[in-house]
Order: structure tokens, then sequence, then C-alpha cells
């Protein structure tokens, strides 16, 4: 007894605010009004306190009549609304449970010495022991930019124009500029130490340059 008059797919997470179906969804139930949403579960329309407030905001002025799931349906009344806020608030109290797992999940890992974000030029991840590995393609390149930058003879434009006629380039094909060239030097982690937050780790992983060397290049880089 439905006549559907458009269906939104939204491939973006519900998060976080800013996903472009869903707004253009929004903008179309303020033109259409009198408007029922089916959807799978109310945490796919929100998963934010924004989200979850835009929505309630269109039934609270009648834009919206009912929200269908499978399992419930969600009418314009302040019992219905009642508990499509309590919906919203626990899938937001999903998200933030989960985003503190990732972290105290990633804090054990720096307490083990392993790095669980993407590799650093010079390394790459090994997928099959989730570690971090020397990529020999890379790591010349990184050794050469501290040797180079120790010396003092050389600016890192100097450096990123040197390495990138010698071969080395980003992941889009792009020369590594001089900010990035810098990021390099003053990365601990190419000597064996891993910052995060604040705090430093000792890393499992090989390194590629000597504390010494590390020191000279950035006595140069703080002048």
């Amino acid at each position: 007894g439905f006549k559907f008059l458009k269906v939104f797919k939204e491939s973006m997470s519900a998060k976080a605010p800013g996903r472009p179906v869903f707004e253009e969804m929004l903008s179309f139930i303020e033109k259409k009004k009198d408007c029922i949403l089916l959807v799978w579960k109310l945490d796919r329309l929100a998963r934010n306190a924004l989200d979850g407030g835009k929505i309630s905001w269109l039934m609270d002025r009648g834009l919206i009549n009912e929200i269908r799931t499978p399992e419930k349906v969600f009418k314009n009344i302040p019992d219905d609304k009642f508990m499509m806020s309590l919906d919203f608030s626990i899938a937001k109290k999903y998200v933030d449970e989960l985003s503190q797992n990732v972290k105290r999940g990633n804090r054990a890992k720096f307490a083990r010495g392993e790095w669980p974000h993407q590799a650093p030029l010079g390394y790459k991840n090994d997928t099959s022991t989730k570690l971090i590995v020397v990529n020999p393609e890379k790591a010349s390149y990184v050794k050469r930019m501290f040797a180079l930058y120790a010396t003092g003879r050389y600016s890192l434009k100097e450096i990123a124009n040197m390495l990138y006629n010698e071969g080395l380039r980003t992941r889009s094909g792009n020369q590594y500029l001089r900010g990035q060239v810098q990021w390099v030097l003053r990365n601990t982690f190419y000597y064996g130490m891993m910052q995060r937050e604040g705090k430093f780790y000792e890393g499992k992983h090989e390194t590629l340059v000597t504390k010494t060397l590390f020191d000279q290049a950035n006595e140069i880089l703080t002048g």
C-alpha cells in the first residue's frame, strides 16, 4: 500500500555527520513533506547526535509521519519519539565504546612494541604477521635523507629534488615535498621509538637509522 517516491543508498558510515546521500534525503523530505521512512535499522540513519537530532526535528515538524524498520514502527507520537531517541542514543553509545576498544587495543599493541597503523615510508605492513617490516625499495631513500641532511650541506627542498630524480615517488606517483622530508627526519620511529599521545614506546621493528644520526639531523633542523 506504499508508493515509493525515492530510494537512497548511503555507503558512508553513520558514525559522523556529513554524509552526502543522507543530506540529500533530508532535503527531499523538506520538499515532499508528509513522508514515511523505511529503513533496515535506525542506526543506519544515525549513529551521531547531529544526524539523530535532524531526523527527530523533521518528525517534530510533521515532515516525517513515521519511520518503519522490519522490527518496529516509530510514529510521530511522544512515546515512539522517546523510544526512537533512546535507539539513537544506544547507537551513539556503541560507536563511542567501539572507539574506546580500538584505542585500548592500540595501547596494548604499543606496549608490546607493535605499530598498529599504516607503515611509514621505508616500511610496509605485513598482512600475514600484522607487523611492520622493512620495504627494501623505499628504505634506502629514508637512509639517504638522514645521511644527506646530517651533513648540513643540503636543504630539505634540495633533498626532495635529489630523491625525486633518483626515483622516489609517493603512492600517487608525485614528488615528496619539503614538508614530507621534514616529517621523516623528525619521526623517531626510524631509530626504534614509537611516539603516541606524548608517550614513547620501544618498537620491535628493524631500525633504519641510528639514534646518533637521527640526533645529528635534528640538531640541524632545530638550528
